[in-house]
């Protein structure tokens, strides 16, 4: 049957071919389908096998492919439905390849914490396995070695520890999103690409803090910003396509996606390569090693070695610095650019949080004001204010619950065979958490697909990786993100900055209901389209 099938969709396609090539045509297809039949076979007998071996339930996969065709352009929507079928630890076929997804807060907790010594191997995705760059990887570190422990102790003591996060740190973050507002005012009426603007801000915080001095000479959205991020977000989409060579490695040398994310790499890393030769030619110069003229006068010197000096004295050589700035700007850029987005157009959909975001900002940077909300002489918000603005605070793990900047955070890899919830995972299998799912789980959250920051003022959760798998947008732990220090300070910050300073609208006369809120999936989840905005000509409210 299947050949008359497919022997109807061909022919179709060619009514002017020749009887004799149609019986050809035929002839070959034939092979085929019977070759198929006995895949078909073979899938079913494995499948039945799979059962007997206890690995989660899932549905059937088809010959050879396996679920791949099941998974659409919304892989962590389809795979949320999937677990309302199969339940919160279900498995697929990738291929070849056995993937096990975690999709509510109990089976989250049980990969990320009750197993996490034996779950927190990493598959590396083949588009990532590029020489020079996967064996110094944070990220994509295989196992949890004593270099890997090495990479995440020197991030987390020189860029996210409470000391790094405070002082003249703090200072510069502001300093970078008071020159966002100043670059805002300048371009009043103007349309505004949200995530250019946002992007550029961030990389440039991040300069300061590991260069001393901005990787752009100002944010103003211009081609350079514009073809960093394209590097970026496109070495991130191929991070999330599946690859030919991911589901079955032996065809490896027929896929595209390596080579075309080496070629994106080799792009970001030239952004900073001067930098970094300076730098090692400064410090050689200086007998005693100190920094010698590596700031700039947008970036206040520090006694204390910046990021990259304390790199270049641990013995770091450039292979071993560029994959690791890599994964720091692109995580961070990319992903807190993501929310800040995601954070604005619900705020801009959900007129009565914008009013009471703005009523709670007025109060807290502007008491005396009889007109709280448009006055000219407006304080600016620092980091210091963060703790007096709970619903801002709540804005943020709102918006982190509903748009998690990683979707499916990064696939974990199975180090020995073991059990969760009752059933065998085996050695090597990919392990997937559906932060997305688990976000937007109804037997958690009560009204789960409203935009409702109200239900976290009085609620413990958190998504600082302190137990709470309720929310878990930051990954869980040993694999847990180290940068969230960092993006729980930026993310608020920008965010309250952008709405206190503003009143935004809309661009072409466009209605609220016009506002989009459809995604891109990707290692990062993207608002489609880009979000465009206008302000000092037509007000939301």
């Amino acid at each position: 049957m299947l050949t008359f099938y497919l022997w109807s969709l061909v022919s179709s396609k060619i009514s002017s071919t020749s009887i004799m090539e149609m019986v050809l045509l035929l002839i070959i297809l034939f092979p085929i389908t019977l070759l198929l039949f006995f895949f078909s076979l073979f899938f079913l007998f494995k499948n039945s096998s799979n059962n007997a071996n206890n690995l989660p339930p899932g549905p059937p996969p088809f010959p050879i492919i396996g679920n791949l065709f099941q998974l659409g352009s919304k892989p962590h929507s389809t795979l949320a439905q999937l677990s309302q079928t199969y339940g919160p630890l279900f498995s697929l076929k990738f291929g070849s390849q056995l993937v096990v997804v975690a999709s509510s807060p109990r089976a989250a907790s049980e990969v990320l914490k009750t197993h996490d010594n034996v779950l927190s191997g990493r598959y590396i995705i083949y588009n990532a396995r590029s020489k020079n760059y996967v064996e110094h990887s944070m990220v994509w570190a295989p196992e949890c070695t004593e270099e890997w422990k090495n990479l995440r102790k020197i991030c987390r003591t020189k860029l996210f520890s409470s000391r790094a996060i405070e002082g003249h740190a703090r200072i510069l973050r502001e300093g970078k999103v008071e020159e966002m507002m100043v670059l805002l005012r300048e371009k009043e009426g103007e349309l505004v690409k949200v995530s250019e603007v946002v992007f550029g801000t961030i990389f440039n915080v991040l300069g300061c803090l590991i260069f001393s001095k901005d990787v752009f000479d100002h944010v103003r959205g211009d081609e350079e910003v514009r073809d960093l991020k394209g590097h970026l977000c496109r070495m991130l989409e191929l991070g999330s396509a599946i690859s030919l060579a991911d589901c079955f490695p032996l065809l490896g040398w027929m896929t595209w996606g390596r080579k075309v994310s080496q070629e994106c790499r080799r792009n970001v890393f030239a952004s900073w390569r001067d930098i970094i030769k300076e730098r090692r030619e400064s410090l050689s110069r200086s007998s005693s090693g100190a920094m010698v003229g590596h700031g700039s006068s947008s970036c206040d010197d520090d006694k204390e070695d910046d990021f990259l000096t304390s790199l270049i004295k641990a013995g770091f050589n450039n292979d071993q610095i560029n994959a690791l700035l890599l994964e720091i700007f692109g995580a961070a850029a990319d992903t807190t650019t993501s929310t800040i987005e995601w954070a604005m157009v619900e705020i801009l959909k959900n007129p009565r949080v914008l009013h009471k975001l703005r009523s709670e900002l007025a109060e807290r940077l502007n008491p005396k004001s009889e007109n709280k909300t448009n006055n000219v002489h407006k304080m600016a918000l620092k980091e210091a204010d963060l703790p007096h603005l709970p619903y801002l605070q709540a804005i943020t793990k709102e918006t982190l619950r509903l748009h998690p900047a990683t979707p499916l955070l990064l696939p974990r890899r199975a180090l020995q065979t073991c059990k969760v919830m009752g059933y065998t995972i085996p050695k090597d299998c990919q392990i997937l958490v559906n932060a997305w799912a688990i976000g937007r789980d109804p037997k958690t959250w009560e009204d789960a697909l409203a935009f409702f920051p109200e239900r976290f003022l009085e609620s413990q959760v958190d998504y600082r990786g302190n137990g709470n798998f309720e929310l878990v947008p930051f990954g869980g732990g040993r694999r847990i993100c180290p940068g969230v220090p960092l993006a729980s300070q930026l993310i608020p910050l920008i965010v309250g900055s952008m709405i206190w300073n503003f009143d935004w609208g809309l661009p072409h006369g466009m209605s609220l209901h016009e506002l989009s809120s459809e995604e891109k999936f990707g290692l990062t989840l993207q608002k489609d389209p880009p979000l465009v905005l206008i302000h000092g000509t037509q007000k939301i409210d």
